[in-house]
């Protein structure tokens, strides 16, 4: 039988930041295909598009979920570095199980405790839009990467939202998330730069490849520069300066 609220001085149970049906969606084998398949390979296609190597980089894999998104970075991209988080303990449990090197902790995408400008690219896949506070998670994001760093994103729009609230019967985030239109508007405040956005899933998601801009005179904005001009024919790692 449904309870109803709590008594007056009675304990309250937190509320998860996560639900139950959107925990299973994360964690289902269709969601796992759609990243080895459809999201990982767009992302070293890019990569690959912008000369862009990341190997022997720094990486932070931005709510990790159940660490495939992790286990994936490691493998495809086989930084030097590589850190994970998520909200949820019991996620974070799971995501150590996987035996990918990488230190894998709790924290929040609002919060995440880590210093600012130490990352080489993030990759954060369907997070934000779980998140109520999301632009301040961006935010969070963005001040994590060095200047030039990459931020590889995806995310859903109003369609699949529409959907996602059908399933479940309420809208992720309280409704928060109205699409990409807002992130969009939401990175050039920032100083995040989009490389390159591509559809995902039919339309129904967006992948961004984003470059994080440094003060005009630095060394690092000598890469966010050229990387947002031309196309590389060599490779470079993110945050290194190209040659003129």
């Amino acid at each position: 039988m449904p309870q109803g609220p709590p008594l007056e001085g009675e304990p309250r149970e937190p509320e998860k930041p996560i639900g139950y049906w959107e925990t299973r969606l994360m964690n289902s084998l269709g969601r796992e295909l759609l990243l080895k398949h459809w999201d990982f390979p767009l992302f070293e296609s890019l990569a690959r598009k912008y000369g862009i190597s990341l190997t022997d980089s720094t990486i932070l894999d931005v709510g990790c979920g159940s660490g495939y998104t992790t286990l994936l970075i490691s493998e495809r991209f086989r930084p030097r570095k590589l850190q994970a988080f998520d909200v949820v303990p019991e996620q974070v449990e799971r995501a150590r199980t996987r035996g990918v090197q990488a230190e894998i902790f709790v924290a929040d995408i609002t919060d995440p405790h880590l210093p600012p400008r130490s990352f080489d690219a993030v990759f954060v896949c369907g997070v934000l839009h779980h998140c109520p506070e999301w632009r301040k998670g961006l935010a969070q994001t963005a001040a994590l990467l060095k200047d030039g760093g990459l931020l590889f994103l995806e995310e859903p729009g109003k369609n699949h939202i529409r959907l996602e609230t059908l399933l479940m019967g309420h809208p992720p985030a309280g409704g928060a998330w109205l699409g990409l239109e807002e992130i969009r508007q939401e990175m050039p405040r920032l100083g995040l730069s989009t490389l390159e956005e591509r559809p995902l899933y039919f339309g129904l998601f967006g992948a961004f490849l984003c470059v994080k801009k440094a003060a005009e005179h630095s060394v690092d904005y000598i890469s966010a520069r050229e990387l947002l001009r031309v196309r590389q024919t060599g490779k470079i790692a993110a945050g290194q300066e190209v040659p003129a």
